[in-house]
């Protein structure tokens, strides 16, 4: 299990992560970002996205939601690089850079310290929203299969 600090860091991106299956329109207008084309959806993330909140869910277990805070935000840039800025706990921010792509309505994300790139469902992507989730399983301290899912809600 995570500690709250790691978290914090990994708030935007910890993503350490399987990969879900979502349904949706192509139409939507709510969804006016994803239509299919990896390209097309790269080029709508680029940018600063303010974090909004974060929820992170441990099945069976609890949810926990974290409202994000002024100054917490990833930006996506078009070289396929971005950063994300968040506090660490202790009042402080951390700036943490990544590379990220898209593949497949996936937000796919490699932060420079990790080895592994971590893919997230893009639920949501309209030219002031973007949402994205991922999931995955690991072992409480008592050998326990326990499911995880975070999702990330952002803003332009």
């Amino acid at each position: 299990m995570k500690t709250q600090n790691m978290k914090n860091k990994v708030q935007f991106l910890t993503i350490t992560l399987c990969l879900f299956l979502l349904l949706f329109t192509g139409c939507s207008k709510d969804n006016e970002g994803l239509d299919g084309d990896a390209e097309q959806t790269e080029k709508n993330i680029i940018g600063k996205w303010d974090l909004e909140k974060y929820v992170s869910q441990l099945v069976p277990g609890e949810t926990d939601t974290y409202v994000g805070k002024a100054g917490e935000w990833a930006e996506f840039k078009k070289d396929g690089t971005g950063s994300q800025r968040w506090d660490d706990g202790d009042g402080r921010f951390d700036l943490e850079p990544f590379t990220w792509k898209v593949k497949d309505n996936k937000l796919i994300f490699k932060e420079d310290r990790d080895d592994e790139e971590e893919a997230f469902t893009i639920l949501k992507l309209t030219n002031h929203e973007l949402i994205f989730k991922g999931e995955g399983t690991s072992k409480n301290g008592d050998g326990q299969n326990i499911k995880w899912v975070e999702t990330y809600y952002l803003k332009k």
